[in-house]
């Protein structure tokens, strides 16, 4: 079982990067160190790229990522350089995630019998 430093969530966001390669594409999850993008831009291990995402009514700049895998249309980008108020703007993004998980497990273990 693989084990990870931070959670991911599911997400159909739409993403532009710029760098070595630019384009666009859909970011299929995200979490606070990176994003798993579909795009079909072919992306190399190791490029760098500056991206943007279109949260909801909101976006997200990432100053420096780098392509970390990628297989056919889909790389996976680890976060490396955001500015303080990017990272505060991701981090109440994923806090959604958070606190629809821990109300629907809250909501599951108050049924009476």
């Amino acid at each position: 079982m693989e084990k990870r430093k931070c959670p991911r969530f599911p997400v159909m966001l739409p993403a532009v990067f710029f760098g070595e390669r630019a384009g666009g594409g859909l970011v299929v999850d995200v979490s606070l160190e990176g994003s798993r993008i579909r795009s079909a831009v072919p992306m190399q291990k190791g490029d760098y790229v500056r991206i943007r995402i279109d949260l909801i009514g909101d976006t997200l700049t990432g100053d420096l990522a780098v392509v970390r895998w990628s297989r056919k249309e889909e790389f996976g980008v680890e976060l490396i350089r955001m500015a303080s108020e990017q990272q505060a703007r991701l981090r109440g993004f994923l806090h959604l995630f958070h606190a629809t998980s821990l109300g629907e497990s809250t909501t599951a273990g108050t049924d009476v019998q």
